[in-house]
């Protein structure tokens, strides 16, 4: 079970941060170390966040948050040296977790959601530096993909699809490039804004005609493309914001 911010028996800070003899905030120490710290957020009363903190007693290790203030925990987030590595959401806000993220260096990497809320992932989304590559989806709920999409820089260039649903994709449709929507920013999992993603550069213009007796130049380039990959699904399942970890 995860670690309860339980003031009993600890030390407690508490301040009142709207001056009505409420405390708003609750710094709970052990030892003389702050192991955990408790949030209202909109003065109701209630804790909308907790956040517990490492053997030093200032690193936070996870943040609990309740974002629609129903006394119900709607996302858990789990840190490393400070940096949030992976976070579980209740997107639909019925107390089961049905989106789970991985993340590297503040930006997303992986995902695996449960769109249909049946208890277990039917999409499964893979980034790179932060853009979505690949995202794969289960449409006939048999636990696997069957229909993938590509992209290039967050902009949708092929979708594949397994018609005769052997685990494989026998049906491939390419997006023009005027369909293919605009480049998306990277997405960060700390919610900070992130840096654009860089635009393929254009291919020069040719290099005017010279015409002597004898020879005619021009010249030009055309930029690399970039390759795509495929991995396999993810293994999460639906769980209730009170299961293990």
């Amino acid at each position: 079970m995860r670690e309860q911010c339980n003031p009993q028996g600890r030390e407690v800070r508490a301040v009142d941060v709207d001056n009505d003899a409420n405390p708003d905030i609750r710094h709970v120490y052990e030892g003389g170390v702050e192991r955990c710290a408790q949030y209202d957020m909109n003065f109701d009363g209630m804790i909308d966040v907790t956040r517990f903190f490492a053997e030093d007693g200032s690193t936070p290790i996870r943040e609990e948050h309740d974002f629609d203030f129903d006394g119900r925990l709607d996302q858990i987030s789990y840190l490393e040296n400070g940096v949030v590595v992976r976070s579980e959401l209740d997107t639909n806000f019925d107390n089961v977790i049905d989106t789970w993220l991985w993340c590297e260096g503040n930006l997303l990497s992986r995902s695996e959601r449960d769109r249909r809320h049946g208890g277990r992932p039917d999409t499964w989304e893979e980034f790179e530096n932060g853009v979505l590559h690949e995202a794969r989806y289960d449409e006939n709920n048999d636990g696997q993909p069957d229909r993938w999409e590509v992209f290039e820089r967050g902009r949708l260039t092929q979708i594949r699809r397994d018609t005769d649903v052997d685990g494989q994709p026998d049906q491939t449709e390419d997006i023009p490039a005027d369909a293919a929507g605009q480049a998306e920013t990277p997405m960060t999992c700390d919610g900070s804004e992130a840096a654009a993603v860089d635009e393929p550069a254009a291919p020069p213009p040719p290099a005017p005609a010279t015409t002597t007796t004898d020879t005619a130049t021009s010249g030009g380039e055309t930029p690399a493309q970039e390759g795509t990959g495929t991995t396999q699904p993810g293994d999460a399942g639906a769980q209730p914001f009170g299961g293990t970890q």
